[in-house]
């Protein structure tokens, strides 16, 4: 021990945190987890009135007034949360941090030649479909009968001033795209509102019209490309605000969202696109940078021009495509309304949701046995 911290099997650990993180019941509210105890209600730096260690405990007394206090710690817990980076990082930081190290970011070609399978919604364990979702950024399903039923499965239904669920079908006078028979270029959904970081459902309810494909590509591996061959282009669409808008005359509202094009994590690595280019608004940004943004923006457009990035295929009926809204772009053929029906669902669920229930299965045992 020293004056500050203890080790514990080679990994010190501040008494401050030590005394910030008990896990007592007097401390943590047990079912929870949350904190009940509050750091600043110490008078003084905690110091260690006694401590014991074995195989499997931590049991620390603290100099405390009144009442005194223990916190005991499982081994387990302890050497998984920690923050030692130099002596071993904890698996629990390591497991959060690298979440998404398990992302495959693809390409048609590498599609093609790594087909991922066609899960069955009756059948087929679901755990399988939502590892794709990790890994690859969507999932394709069969024989799905009832869309709210299944993103329910995942978390409570996105609501938006259509409601639930969106009718993708062709509609007189609609002032939606996607309620017409027009081709929509890649992109991603809702940049226009905060709550685009969504776990997208698409689901074909009939598909007899002539055309229509529909048109996946990987924004996080567009992103990554176009980071390697144009860094100063990437930086300014990753650092310059736009708007986006959408104007909706039916519901009689008017949605208007700033962000950067490209969204980064504190490593600078892409967490998230927000590209809308058809529910972009008169951007504002300084006189000065306006034509030097368009030449980076064109140049990333003239990416999403590749073939090479596009899989296309067509939904048929009972099949429901599952994508994570802020790292897949989708979009769609134009199809001929009068060749047959179109009709596709669509509905949301916050992507936080789908990883929030990923998080419990891997870390209960850290919480529910400590």
């Amino acid at each position: 021990m020293t004056h500050n911290y203890l080790t514990v099997k080679g990994r010190r650990f501040h008494y401050i945190w030590l005394r910030d993180n008990c896990c007592c019941p007097a401390c943590r509210e047990p079912n929870s987890f949350q904190k009940i105890f509050q750091i600043n209600s110490l008078k003084e730096p905690p110091q260690p009135q006694s401590v014991e260690v074995t195989d499997n405990q931590l049991k620390i007394t603290w100099q405390e007034k009144e009442p005194c206090h223990q916190s005991i710690f499982s081994i387990p817990w302890l050497l998984s949360h920690s923050y030692d980076q130099q002596n071993g990082y904890g698996d629990f930081h390591q497991k959060i941090s690298r979440r998404n190290d398990c992302q495959i970011l693809w390409d048609r070609p590498w599609l093609e030649a790594n087909f991922p399978k066609k899960y069955d919604v009756q059948t087929d364990n679901s755990d399988g479909w939502k590892n794709q979702v990790i890994t690859l950024g969507f999932a394709l399903l069969s024989n799905t009968d009832d869309l709210t039923s299944l993103a329910h499965s995942i978390g409570p239904l996105n609501q938006s001033e259509e409601g639930d669920i969106y009718r993708l079908i062709n509609l007189p006078r609609s002032d939606d795209l996607g309620q017409t028979g027009a081709g929509i270029s890649a992109h991603n959904d809702n940049a226009y509102r905060d709550t685009s970081n969504l776990l997208a459902f698409l689901h074909c309810i009939e598909s007899q019209a002539t055309g229509g494909e529909s048109i996946l590509m990987d924004g996080f591996r567009v992103a990554e490309d176009f980071q390697r061959d144009h860094p100063n282009y990437f930086q300014i669409l990753a650092e310059t605000p736009i708007q986006f808008q959408k104007f909706n005359t039916t519901q009689e509202i008017y949605h208007r969202r700033e962000s950067t094009l490209f969204e980064l994590n504190s490593q600078g690595k892409v967490i998230a696109i927000n590209f809308h280019p058809f529910r972009a608004s008169n951007w504002n940004i300084p006189f000065e940078k306006m034509e030097l943004y368009y030449e980076a923006y064109q140049a990333f457009l003239s990416y999403l021009e590749n073939p090479d990035y596009t899989y296309s295929f067509r939904l048929e009926p009972g099949d429901c495509l599952v994508f994570q809204n802020v790292r897949l772009f989708h979009g769609r053929r134009a199809f001929d309304p009068t060749s047959g029906t179109r009709h596709l669902q669509l509905t949301y669920v916050e992507w936080d949701y789908f990883w929030g229930k990923e998080n419990y299965k891997r870390f209960k045992h850290l919480y529910l046995n400590s």
